[in-house]
């Protein structure tokens, strides 16, 4: 199985969908034509995919809510968790992290809890890690 993320993709797919198979697209860049080839693939081969998790699925908003709580002083704790409520709270974040100097771990934090997603969506789907 390859995986794919189809949003990366989908202006691609819609050309690779109206082509057919005369189509050389020259008058594409060598990476478009690449892209476009790729996006053939998947029509040709859907069930060859995977399609990785979206935005919905991994949930940016819970990773920074659990770094709230991961914050062992508890005042800046709450100050982070009243941050992230409402709206706006995404803007409020990034503003409390660097006030507060937590951009190191926030963002070593976040690339942590990524990385688990990453590696637990790869073994539910039977792709192994390779390790480094």
């Amino acid at each position: 199985m390859k995986p794919v993320k189809l949003n990366n993709i989908v202006e691609y797919l819609a050309v690779a969908e109206e082509s057919s198979e005369e189509d050389d697209f020259r008058e594409y860049s060598d990476w478009e034509q690449e892209a476009i080839k790729e996006a053939i693939d998947i029509i040709d081969n859907w069930d060859d995919y995977i399609e990785l998790p979206d935005k919905y699925e991994i949930h940016e908003y819970s990773i920074m809510e659990k770094f709230c709580y991961s914050i062992e002083n508890e005042r800046l704790s709450n100050k982070l968790c009243n941050a992230i409520s409402g709206r706006g709270a995404f803007r409020r974040f990034k503003d409390a992290i660097m006030r507060y100097d937590l951009e190191d771990s926030w963002y070593a934090y976040k690339h942590k809890s990524l990385s688990q997603i990453a590696r637990d969506w790869c073994e539910v789907n039977n792709i192994p890690l390779l390790k480094e």
